[in-house]
């Protein structure tokens, strides 16, 4: 024993338990949120940083249920358009860091469950033009956008194409004011335009924007929500065990095309 305290007895604590507040959070650290650590003083810290104010207070308000806590105060960034959200948990950052195929039982736990974690992903990844009615999301990671594909399509029979490739490695990306360049290929799918009405009544988007356009697309929408943010309709789509077995991947690294 050299005195040092465990990480475990300050924080705060958590329990794994499959629940959509969860599933949200998997699917928004896949896209724009991020963990941090400091081995020297036990900080372990999720975080988000965005432009839109919603989608942080929801990140917000699913952490702090998931953590059994109050909403942290969010802060302006250092552009002055982003705000954050920091919450400090060990074992709620060793959750996250698994690989995802570690964590697919949380997020297709129920229909709710995968739901959050689409609506998650989408608030981090999706795009919606100002049309409306083009739908698109994009990641470096090819396999995590098929499995993407597979939740849409069994959980919810909404059809997408893709994934292509957008843009090349070593292309410039400018992004809240400052230019990268770009690590690995990036690539999108695309959700049918016959089936943006029918995610956004299943799944929908916590940014206000981009919902604004759909919304203005078609001048208004009834969401299964009842106004109701965060509860979604129980009944999944059925799929024959034959269906299920072809749709999807059987492993996240080796993903069928």
């Amino acid at each position: 024993m050299r005195g040092i305290s465990s990480p475990l007895n300050s924080g705060h604590q958590f329990n794994p338990e499959p629940t959509p507040a969860l599933a949200y959070i998997i699917g928004v650290e896949t896209g724009d949120g991020f963990l941090n650590q400091k081995r020297r003083g036990y900080q372990y810290r999720i975080r988000l940083r965005a432009v839109d104010i919603e989608f942080v207070e929801a990140f917000n308000q699913a952490v702090a249920e998931v953590l059994q806590c109050r909403p942290h105060r969010l802060w302006k960034g250092k552009k002055s358009r982003e705000t954050e959200v920091e919450f400090g948990s060990y074992l709620l950052h060793k959750f996250l860091s698994q690989p995802l195929q570690s964590l697919t039982a949380f997020i297709e736990h129920c229909r709710r469950c995968a739901a959050a974690f689409l609506r998650g992903f989408f608030d981090s990844e999706g795009s919606i033009d100002v049309s409306g009615r083009a739908l698109t999301a994009s990641n470096t990671d090819i396999d995590l956008l098929r499995y993407v594909q597979y939740l849409l399509t069994v959980y919810f029979g909404i059809e997408t194409t893709g994934p292509r490739l957008g843009t090349k490695k070593g292309s410039i990306l400018t992004r809240r004011g400052r230019s990268y360049v770009r690590k690995a290929d990036c690539y999108y799918i695309y959700v049918r335009r016959t089936c943006v009405g029918h995610f956004f009544s299943e799944i929908g988007l916590t940014i206000q924007r981009k919902t604004a356009r759909f919304e203005k697309s078609i001048g208004s929408w009834v969401s299964v929500e009842n106004g109701k943010r965060g509860e979604w309709d129980s009944n999944p789509r059925v799929l024959t065990d034959k269906g299920l077995a072809i749709l999807r991947p059987t492993r996240l690294g080796d993903p069928r095309s």
